[in-house]
């Protein structure tokens, strides 16, 4: 487990993995963690603002504004009917409770979980259901969020301009390094050696 403000590594989840995992918690009856999964995903925050959520943050809203923590920069993001809908439904499967509370609370509701203690328990899910990822922590949901971004508009440069946008990037170098493409384009070049 990672120590407090020490660096994570992370990669992205291929969106079928990500589906997986989904399923798997659901089953299992894991309704926080698909929770997390889902809503990391959705917003494309850092772990440090998803953690901070309460029920009244999200529930039966269109939108949602974020003060993110590591920029200070506040951004609106929209929250469709299919997510509003997926969100009040995991929010009855978890016993419906206070909307004022964290949704990811420690148990009491009046404290959120720590990073730390988020990142130990996703490992636990990597070897449970076997995932296909190699670094696997709670900053995954964003960069696969990105990942399908990039993926569902045919690898475009527009996609890669409005990531840029959404995570706030310096530069479309960082956000293609971002969600691993810079990699990806380096083993194609070797890949395409033939003799």
């Amino acid at each position: 487990m990672a120590k407090k403000n020490q660096l994570t590594t992370s990669d992205h989840l291929k969106y079928s993995e990500y589906e997986r995992l989904l399923e798997c918690l659901h089953n299992d009856g894991k309704f926080m963690w698909e929770m997390y999964a889902r809503l990391s995903f959705c917003t494309a925050c850092r772990a440090s603002d998803v953690l901070k959520f309460k029920w009244v943050d999200i529930l039966g809203k269109s939108s949602v504004d974020v003060t993110e923590q590591k920029t200070q920069k506040t951004r609106r993001i929209p929250l469709n009917p299919s997510v509003q809908q997926k969100f009040k439904e995991l929010y009855e499967l978890m016993g419906r409770p206070d909307k004022k509370d964290y949704i990811f609370s420690n148990g009491n509701g009046d404290k959120p979980l720590t990073i730390q203690r988020v990142n130990q328990v996703l490992k636990e899910f990597k070897f449970k259901y076997k995932l296909d990822i190699h670094n696997f922590s709670t900053h995954t949901f964003r960069k696969t969020f990105g990942r399908y971004v990039y993926d569902q508009h045919n690898h475009s440069a527009e996609s890669l301009l409005l990531l840029n946008k959404i995570f706030k990037h310096t530069s479309i170098n960082i956000t293609k390094t971002y969600i691993g493409i810079t990699q990806e384009e380096i083993q194609s070049i070797f890949d395409s050696i033939q003799f």
